[in-house]
């Protein structure tokens, strides 16, 4: 290549071909069936549960952090929420990528609108409640805090006269009512053992 400016190779493309790629057509060139797959998922789920969000998000496909969780949805970016999904769960099966898009999305759906999106607020449980029956094909009654009460207990350190009081209280578990863990996990956490998840989808690992 020579020195002088006028000589310089310029690409064919200008700046502006090269973002008009959508986030679909990115993915498939960097994780292939796994990538298309995601977005088209995306697509789906949108249409059927989430029509307030965007026609498609930025989702990454890889290793998350120290693998502690299958997906990942981080708000605050400029183009709306991020979706991140571990490589290893497409392996899993298509409808078990199905489930963990449904629960990042909810994520991304109570960002965008202004609610709170932690797992244990009062937003979060009343959305599982409302798109269970779509999502699950049943009704999912759980209530935030709902799953342990507040109990007086015999006290083993009392003594009369002494400074300890007579009982104490302590949390416990609701029979029946449906546990925070599997809330927090919602949809996958409601599905029977007996769910097929589907065909496995090759996905590289990074």
């Amino acid at each position: 290549m020579s020195e002088d400016a006028g000589d310089v190779e310029r690409s064919p493309h200008s700046y502006d071909d090269y973002m008009a790629v959508s986030y679909r057509e990115a993915a498939e060139a960097l994780w292939g069936d796994a990538g298309t797959y995601a977005h088209d998922a995306y697509h789906r789920i949108r249409l059927a549960l989430y029509p307030e969000l965007p026609p498609q998000l930025p989702i990454v496909i890889g290793l998350t952090a120290y693998g502690h969780s299958d997906g990942l949805t981080r708000g605050g970016w400029r183009h709306g929420p991020r979706i991140s999904l571990f490589s290893s769960t497409f392996g899993q099966g298509r409808r078990y990528v199905d489930d963990l898009l449904v629960h990042e999305m909810l994520h991304a759906w109570l960002l965008i609108t202004g609610r709170q999106a932690s797992h244990d607020s009062t937003d979060w449980y009343e959305a599982v409640r409302r798109l269970s029956p779509a999502v699950l094909g049943r009704q999912v009654d759980a209530r935030r805090g709902a799953a342990r009460r507040s109990v007086r207990v015999p006290n083993p350190a009392y003594q009369p006269g002494g400074t300890e009081p007579k009982t104490l209280v302590r949390k416990s578990a609701v029979p029946g009512a449906v546990p925070h863990a599997d809330v927090a996990r919602w949809p996958a956490s409601f599905r029977p053992a007996a769910y097929q998840p589907g065909e496995p989808i090759e996905c590289p690992p990074y």
